[in-house]
């Protein structure tokens, strides 16, 4: 049975996400997409390494009456680094921004520096999408009131509510030229909870995620561990960031200390990142993206939506996601990466 079921404010197909190994199942819909005007875009890296948290900051932002409906697609970024990436990704924006067109979506909430730096440069290409509003997710829930509790920091990060803790900050690299991220995440934190490294904002180090990314992995370790000895140097106890990628990178690639998500301290809620290397596994793009990328024998999964012309009403459940083992254990983390999960708990109540 699904843990969070929803229809997708740009495909119209309704979607079942299970928590427990990180599946999703597709209805196809007909082609009619749901009222919104305001809707939540998580991005593919909070859907797979912390499916949770979509639901629950969902939950959130509906309450709040901040968002009226949500979409898992891509933002399209990924696509650059495939086959003839230029153009396989120009293709899948053009899609994006006819879906949003066609639809009543005036506003994006955006979970991820890298989505909101793809979908502003993709909507400004057109004059129907470029006044789109794309504000960024800590920025709207501190303007909510809330920020993180120093009790439940301890307790997640030291395993002591008591027990004093210190964050170091990390800007991630596409929120470099607006700080929209950087302004959002401080804004979560008290004074006394975190101190800057001596690179950050506009002069931050790159978690190593982008390299990561085009294969250079040696290149990619030596920026994450700047970052880690630099959280040493301000004497640190965790690095926290507003980009799951880069919290993905910071725990796997250096070991000098954990690296947290402020999701993860908001919610009380730890990503086990000692298993989560295998759990990219749910990209969702159109269909018609998604058969030029089967043509061309990508590396990565992908998985399609019907967008706002299909009509496949009916159709069976098509199950996403499912996990190989062999692969699972072939990719799972060295030695090195810092598990920091111990601490974790299923508790989704939000701290102020």
């Amino acid at each position: 049975m699904e843990d969070f079921v929803f229809i997708d404010a740009l495909s119209g197909d309704a979607i079942g996400l299970t928590y427990e190994g990180g599946d999703a199942t597709v209805q196809r819909g007909d082609g009619t997409l749901p009222a919104c005007t305001s809707v939540f875009f998580p991005g593919c890296s909070l859907l797979n390494y912390a499916m949770p948290l979509v639901s629950a900051v969902y939950d959130t932002l509906v309450d709040a009456s901040e968002v009226d409906g949500i979409s898992v697609l891509c933002c399209g970024k990924i696509l650059s680094y495939e086959p003839d990436g230029d153009t396989l990704r120009a293709a899948f924006e053009e899609e994006l921004r006819e879906a949003v067109a066609a639809s009543g979506i005036r506003r994006f909430v955006c979970a991820c520096p890298n989505c909101v730096k793809a979908l502003r440069e993709a909507f400004s290409l057109d004059p129907r999408t470029a006044h789109i509003e794309l504000a960024v997710l800590p920025q709207v829930l501190a303007d909510l009131g809330y920020q993180l509790d120093r009790d439940t920091c301890a307790l997640l990060v030291k395993g002591d509510a008591g027990a004093p803790v210190l964050f170091c900050t990390h800007d991630s690299c596409p929120d470099r030229e607006y700080g929209d991220f950087a302004r959002g995440l401080r804004a979560l934190l008290l004074d006394g909870l975190w101190a800057e490294p001596e690179h950050c904002w506009r002069r931050s180090v790159c978690c190593g995620s982008l390299p990561r990314a085009a294969g250079k992995f040696d290149q990619a370790d030596r920026c994450a561990n700047i970052n880690g000895r630099e959280a040493v140097e301000v004497g640190a106890d965790a690095i926290i960031t507003a980009c799951v990628s880069c919290d993905f990178q910071l725990n796997m690639a250096q070991p000098y200390v954990q690296c947290v998500h402020y999701l993860e301290m908001l919610y009380a809620w730890r990503v086990d990142w000692s298993a989560a290397a295998g759990c990219m596994k749910l990209r969702f793009l159109f269909d018609s993206t998604l058969g030029a990328i089967e043509r061309d024998a990508s590396e990565r999964a992908f998985a399609g939506l019907g967008g706002p012309m299909d009509g496949a009403l009916g159709q069976a459940d098509e199950v996403i996601g499912e996990r190989d083992p062999v692969a699972q254990a072939e990719s799972a983390p060295s030695s090195e990466a810092r598990a920091a999960s111990d601490a974790g708990s299923e508790d989704r109540s939000v701290g102020r």
